[in-house]
Parts: C-alpha cells; structure tokens; sequence
C-alpha cells in the first residue's frame, strides 16, 4: 500500500454510533436519505401519483423509485447478473 492509504487506516477510529448486529443496512429507511433520493417506497399507497417521472407517459412512474432501490443494492448482485441489465424506460 501507498504511504497516504496507510496513515489513513491508522488515523482511523471507532464512529460514536456504528451500525452493529445487523448484516446489512437499509439506507433509505433514513428519511434524509429516502428524500435525498427522491424515493417513494413500494409500500405508499398511489405512490405513482407523488412520483414525477419527467415524461406524460402513464404507467411508468413508479420506475424513477424503483431504480434507486436498485442502483442502492447493486453492488450485492453478482457480477454476471449485473451486466445483463438494461437500464432504459421498462426494465
């Protein structure tokens, strides 16, 4: 490793509260963060209605929603899984 990869390691410390017990963690259960990203969960009764997609076209609305929760768990899909996704209107 790099000198400067090295003192960062060793100037690290324990966060004050650290995520613990748990084997994942669900960013956008953090309302900040759900806002952030302009996330309406699948659970919100007539979220199509909250959602503004940038298009007239009906029946999509929910996609803007569904690719963040998507783009978020990415990096837990394997590799060969990944690079077979199309991302464009209707995935």
């Amino acid at each position: 490793m790099d000198p400067i990869t090295v003192n960062r390691l060793d100037s690290t410390t324990m966060p004050k509260k650290s995520i613990q017990g748990t084997p994942w963690y669900m960013i956008l259960s953090n309302l900040q963060y759900a806002d952030d990203f302009y996330y309406i969960g699948a659970f919100v009764d007539e979220r199509e209605k909250l959602i503004k997609d940038g298009d007239m076209e009906e029946g999509n609305d929910c996609e803007q929603s569904d690719i963040v929760m998507i783009l978020l768990n990415l990096s837990c899909v394997p590799d060969e899984i990944a690079q077979r996704f199309d991302f464009k209107a209707g995935f």
